[in-house]
């Protein structure tokens, strides 16, 4: 009975073997497409908000405060009295002046007159040549006189027109550093400042590689600031609040800076509600309004390793291969692909954790209404 079941074991375990082992079954995963697609460049710095015009108001005479005609921290307008000086000393010096002028003209219509009256005797031989000289040199002298009383009557006109001191700029005033009795003067120093508010400026800087993409094709177009007119500068507040106003890119640094490598840039932001006050930290963002075209794929589809990003895609043959990658700008749930991938392939989204390269797997397209495609 034993010889009998040896004999038997070996033919039972060949035809085991012979029995095919059951196959596993081929990954699923879910595959987007590599799609060329518009897009309008945008990016963000950090700026701080400055003042277009930023004026130290002095006094250019000496003088009393007679009144302070503004309230601190208050919109003024250009050509608006901001303060009054007592004007007595200038009134009278104005006055001296006019009699001045009025005397200097009675001496020189004489003058002439005289100078009139040599002429006609010195070809009678009624006066000498020295007479006649003499005559000629009063009537230079008077007309001297006359240009020296015009200056001062100017003059005079001009210091008592400082005695009104007037904002030269639209703009918002700051706290007052002389009060109504102070003696101001051209050495008091500073005595409140004026700032423009619209538009306001925001001070950023760029990347060197930055300003070149932002410049790449509009070199031979226009001018270099004229060229970024078409980039739109809008402002994000330390809120988080987005700035409804847009503005415009209209200076670029001259050199680019040895230590950082970047540019200083400006925009100017209209800021006719005076929202937006000089210091202010913002987000500068920026964004071309020309539309350009780009690769893009899914965010979820970007792996990374020691090697870089790179993506799985699915060929013809739907086999797994690895494509390593170089990215750009993210806009929303894609992002901009450089090279690595060509338009229409299809590179994996779900169940990257499941292949590897060299697979051959089962290819089911990202459903439309999809956000992650």
């Amino acid at each position: 009975m034993l010889r009998l079941i040896l004999i038997a074991l070996p033919v039972v375990l060949a035809a085991a073997c012979s029995e095919e082992a059951p196959q596993r079954p081929m990954v699923e995963v879910v595959v987007d497409t590599v799609v060329a697609e518009p897009f309008q460049p945008k990016r963000e710095y950090v700026g701080r908000l400055q003042a277009r015009d930023d004026v130290a108001i002095q006094a250019r005479v000496s003088g009393y405060v007679v009144s302070r005609d503004f309230r601190e921290g208050e919109v003024v307008q250009q050509g608006d009295v901001l303060y009054t000086l007592d004007a007595s000393e200038y009134d009278a010096a104005l006055a001296r002046a006019k009699a001045e002028l009025a005397s200097a003209q009675a001496s020189q219509a004489n003058a002439v007159r005289n100078y009139s009256r040599g002429q006609e005797l010195l070809p009678r031989g009624a006066i000498s040549e020295s007479e006649m000289d003499d005559l000629t040199a009063k009537k230079l002298d008077a007309d001297a006189q006359i240009e020296s009383a015009w200056a001062q009557l100017k003059s005079a006109e001009v210091n008592l027109g400082y005695t009104r001191i007037i904002a030269p700029i639209t703009g918002r005033i700051g706290r007052s550093v002389a009060s109504v009795g102070d003696l101001v003067g051209p050495n008091t120093g500073t005595l409140t400042t004026l700032v423009s508010m619209d538009p306001i400026e925001a001070l950023f800087t760029v990347s060197e590689a930055a300003y070149v993409a932002a410049m790449k094709g509009r070199m031979n177009k226009r001018a270099e600031v004229e060229a970024l007119r078409d980039v739109e500068v809008t402002l994000e507040l330390t809120t988080g609040m987005a700035y409804p106003e847009v503005g415009y890119i209209d200076y670029f640094a001259n050199r680019v800076d040895e230590d950082t490598g970047t540019l200083e840039a400006r925009a100017a932001i209209p800021n006719p509600d005076s929202l937006l006050v000089p210091g202010q930290y913002v987000k500068v963002i920026l964004q071309d309004t020309n539309l350009l075209e780009g690769l893009f794929i899914p965010q979820m589809a970007v792996q990374a390793d020691q090697q870089g990003n790179f993506v799985l895609v699915v060929d013809g043959n739907n086999t797994v291969q690895r494509r390593n990658v170089e990215l750009d700008r993210r806009i929303d749930l894609k992002v901009q692909v450089l090279t690595g991938v060509e338009e229409g392939e299809r590179v994996i989204v779900r169940g990257l954790q499941q292949v590897r390269p060299g697979m051959v797997v089962n290819v089911r397209p990202m459903p439309q209404t999809d956000t992650g495609g």
